[in-house]
């Protein structure tokens, strides 16, 4: 089966889309205008990405750019940047996500009206429980990718019963030799 995008991923970045959109500034009509157009075209590219309709949800960015133009100038207030940069940034970073990720997009609603999976939670969640119950903590840690990787077989192969006498045979005490070593002593 070919890799797809985790729609958790995906659903993350359009919550953050859609945060800012509704922090965007309606203090004259223009501005209230465009960001209605730009809360609607968010949840327009929610429902298409959500059915694997990427060359459309260009259309949606499109549309959401052609408005932008009504915050020009807008004062970030308190904030340390103003909403509609933000809004900006994060519309650039989710149009070379899915540029660089579209063959990876698939259609979620299909998928999950069939019984298929829609993201990786149900692996991280095992790979979160196995790292965890071997280090008997419930906290997040640093793995190298190849610590984590050796770890999660050794833990896998315990769980589903694999790992074998024979597995453990290449592990000696620290005071004992191995038996070709000791005979040849």
């Amino acid at each position: 089966e070919r890799p797809i995008l985790d729609w958790f991923h995906i659903a993350m970045r359009l919550q953050h889309l859609t945060q800012i959109a509704g922090a965007l500034s309606s203090d004259d009509p223009a501005r209230a205008g465009a960001k209605a157009v730009i809360v609607e075209e968010v949840e327009r590219l929610r429902w298409r990405l959500w059915h694997g309709k990427a060359k459309d949800a260009k259309a949606n960015l499109d549309r959401i750019r052609a408005v932008m133009h009504h915050f020009r100038g807008e004062h970030a207030g308190r904030r340390t940047v103003a909403p509609s940069r933000k809004l900006w940034t994060a519309l650039r970073a989710l149009d070379c996500y899915l540029v660089g990720q579209s063959e990876r997009l698939v259609n979620y609603g299909a998928r999950h009206r069939a019984g298929l999976r829609v993201g990786t939670a149900l692996t991280e969640g095992t790979a979160n429980f196995l790292v965890n119950r071997r280090m008997a903590k419930s906290q997040q840690m640093r793995w190298s990718r190849r610590g984590a990787d050796r770890l999660l077989q050794v833990r896998c192969a315990v769980y589903n019963g694999t790992l074998g006498t024979g597995f453990g045979q290449r592990f000696y005490p620290a005071n004992d030799l191995p038996p070709q070593m000791a005979a040849a002593a």
